[in-house]
């Protein structure tokens, strides 16, 4: 008889599901003028854990807006579907919030009542004392000072961080943002990523962030995910596996920035020739 006591299995954990899980996400349009059904997307399948930040590269119309917009609950999916922590998604709600490229603010509000607008539609907070909360959130954009002002005081970068805010606010689980920086000069935009990248980490949000820039979707991102057209799809996923904070300066002498965006560089290139001859 052995005198060694018999070997007992651990039990197994079951595997953490994905806080956003799109499952062959299909979405088609029909087209009233010509009678003709338009496939923006097909069977999309993309995982994203909780406080990852995902960004989204791809050429114009290959179906980018479309997923986060499923995702927002914005748009219904025509086959497949999407999870977020293992509900399906049927509709808008709170815990996703957008901010989009125009910053969509509203013109006879000051700052403070714009960004308190993200809060006033819900419900969970009707009645509540969203004082504290709003400022605060002013204060974590760095628009502490311009509560009173007005959108058409603030240069294009302090609107988009109005826009921002008020996605905030509410303090959504999922942050989904649509070419957010586009609208803004050069300079701006550096700066603005690395704001970005600092709110982000103090609020712990998990971020969707399309982007038509290379070096963006590098320097901000956990992944990489790049879409190919005719009809959307998922045609790769990187890791980035590069320390933060980055910035542009700092990161082109980085060996996997600058293999990173060569990469992409040319696959991206080889999408928008094949889309070519594809119309050709």
């Amino acid at each position: 008889m052995s005198d060694h006591p018999p070997t007992v299995s651990a039990p197994q954990r079951a595997p953490e599901r994905p806080l956003i899980d799109v499952r062959n996400l299909t979405v088609r349009y029909s087209i009233s003028r010509t009678g003709q059904t338009l496939t923006a997307v097909e069977n999309v399948n993309l995982t994203i854990e909780a406080g990852e930040f995902v960004t989204v590269l791809g050429p114009s119309g290959c179906g980018k807006t479309t997923v986060m917009n499923v995702i927002a609950g914005l748009v219904r999916a025509t086959e497949g579907e999407v999870l977020v922590d293992g509900v399906p998604v049927d509709g808008p709600s709170p815990d996703r919030a957008v901010v989009f490229q125009d910053y969509a603010l509203l013109p006879w509000r000051t700052v403070f009542d714009n960004v308190r607008f993200g809060v006033e539609m819900q419900k969970q907070y009707r009645g509540v004392d969203m004082h504290d909360k709003v400022q605060e959130t002013i204060e974590i954009v760095g628009l502490k000072g311009f509560e009173k002002s007005y959108p058409r005081e603030l240069s294009g970068g302090m609107q988009q961080r109005v826009g921002l805010a008020r996605a905030l606010v509410g303090g959504p689980r999922v942050l989904l943002m649509d070419e957010p920086l586009g609208a803004v000069d050069a300079l701006t935009r550096e700066v603005m990523r690395a704001e970005l990248e600092r709110i982000i980490q103090a609020t712990g949000s998990t971020v969707v962030f399309i982007t038509h820039s290379i070096e963006e979707a590098i320097l901000l991102g956990d992944r990489i995910v790049v879409f190919k057209s005719h009809p959307g799809s998922v045609l790769e996923v990187h890791e980035t596996n590069m320390s933060r904070p980055r910035s542009e300066r700092g990161a082109q002498g980085d060996p996997r920035y600058i293999e990173l965006r060569d990469h992409l560089w040319a696959a991206l290139e080889r999408e928008a020739t094949d889309a070519v001859r594809a119309r050709a």
